[in-house]
């Protein structure tokens, strides 16, 4: 069984960084030993610091971070980046694959994904079940339009209904998205927001992965899978509760696209 996994992840390793380097990506592989920066800790708090001759140093535990340290530091002149490696988390080692895109355009950011989900396509018999997406500046918008307080922000991650419909009513329109069937919450905040920058690039993204045949659902309590994402972020589901990909925007202009290899992933 050992030898089986093993042998999977270097195929799928030689196979996924072979598809990035046909596609333009600047493959990537770093010492796992780094400079520690603070806002590291502050997103991994994971993450293990030790000292060596008089400066801090810590053990790589997300690439994403990793990447843009690496990228800011020696300001690289390319603006796709692609890898596979190990990270370190809580004494346990994970494999990670991803991409890291600086800069994108949305036509570009739509190609990546649409990339990963074909290749991965080929690698698994399971099929896409769901793509889960939000952006925080939705809940901003209802926010601003009703003059809401901040808490009802921490009311829907948590999705507790009872409590918003205690604070707002019943009628309120974000009780009314808040208590609608996942799948409708799209169309309703469609309806809602006909002008929005965040909605258009969810419905191109919805109308790019329609031939994939997989629920797509605009949920918005749905956290982000990383306290760095601070625009739109995704999920995509196998037909088990663990998502295959996820990502973002962060960093104000830069995409990440992780693979989980693990915990319901491809190996």
């Amino acid at each position: 069984m050992e030898n089986t996994l093993i042998i999977n992840r270097l195929k799928l390793a030689q196979d996924y960084t072979e598809l990035l380097d046909r596609e333009g990506y600047h493959l990537v592989d770093m010492n796992m030993v780094e400079p520690f920066y603070i806002e590291d800790k502050e997103h991994h708090p994971s993450t293990i610091i030790f000292e060596r001759n008089e400066q801090l140093m810590s053990i790589r535990s997300d690439w994403t971070r990793s990447l843009l340290n690496y990228n800011e530091n020696f300001y690289l002149s390319q603006r796709f980046f692609g890898y596979f490696g190990p990270v370190v988390r809580g004494y346990e080692t994970f494999y990670q694959a991803g991409v890291e895109l600086y800069g994108p355009g949305e036509d570009e950011v739509l190609k990546s994904i649409d990339m990963h989900l074909s290749f991965f396509k080929t690698k698994t018999a399971d099929t896409y079940s769901a793509v889960v997406v939000n952006n925080d500046k939705l809940i901003d918008l209802y926010m601003e339009k009703y003059g809401l307080d901040a808490s009802i922000k921490e009311l829907i991650y948590e999705k507790n209904i009872s409590e918003i419909r205690k604070v707002l009513g019943g009628d309120h329109p974000l009780t009314v998205l808040m208590t609608a069937k996942v799948s409708d919450q799209i169309d309703i905040i469609n309806d809602e927001f006909q002008e929005s920058e965040a909605l258009d690039f969810i419905n191109h993204l919805r109308s790019h992965l329609a031939d994939y045949n997989m629920k797509f659902i605009l949920d918005l309590s749905f956290r982000s899978p990383q306290s760095y994402y601070n625009g739109f972020y995704f999920q995509v589901f196998l037909n088990h509760d663990y998502p295959l990909l996820s990502g973002g925007e962060y960093n104000s202009s830069a995409f990440g696209i992780a693979v989980n290899l693990s915990n319901g992933g491809l190996l």
